[in-house]
């Protein structure tokens, strides 16, 4: 099979994704450690939650596109994290701030670093999901979007919507 270039998508992909790496980053650099893992009332995901969340989706999208050796290795335990885990308050079972920015951080500037070297092809592959999020995305290129942008900025919503509640105000 021929590679063909990376299309335009992925350009557009990259230009978006470095604006929510900004936005994240924007949205913590006043929390303090201390307030990181807080909840303001039941039923909120705090930023440690959400960060930590969104760094362990590079590695699965880097295994999407065929490149599963440049994974990086999480400095923390997943499981905490995982989709279907519920945002607690309970001091210890999350990462420091620092470790949880930075893992985000690489991996998201990873993906960007890397995006623009993925084959076309690769993004109309099969994604091979099953049920409701293989019908929402069939392709390699519709999860790696949605996960660069939208689920992204679902979790950085949710962090936006805990600084409100926590007191701190908009970041922008």
């Amino acid at each position: 099979m021929t590679e063909t270039k990376t299309p335009e998508s992925a350009a557009s992909l990259v230009s978006s994704l470095n604006f929510v790496i900004g936005y994240a980053q924007s949205l913590v650099a006043d929390v303090s450690e201390e307030q990181f893992d807080r909840l303001p009332m039941p039923e909120f995901n705090h930023p440690a939650f959400c960060y930590g969340h969104l760094a362990c989706y590079p590695n699965r999208m880097l295994e999407l596109m065929g490149i599963p050796d440049r994974k990086l290795e999480l400095p923390f335990d997943p499981e905490p994290y995982m989709k279907g885990a519920q945002c607690v308050e309970e001091p210890g079972l999350y990462a420091p701030k620092p470790v949880i920015l930075d893992a985000f951080l690489q991996g998201h500037q990873q993906l960007a670093e890397l995006l623009p070297g993925v084959p076309a092809d690769t993004f109309l592959q099969p994604t091979g999901f099953e049920g409701k999020f293989g019908e929402l995305f069939p392709r390699v290129g519709d999860a790696v979007t949605f996960m660069c942008s939208g689920h992204t900025m679902l979790h950085l919503g949710q962090v936006s919507m805990w600084r409100r509640a926590m007191g701190l105000g908009s970041c922008m």
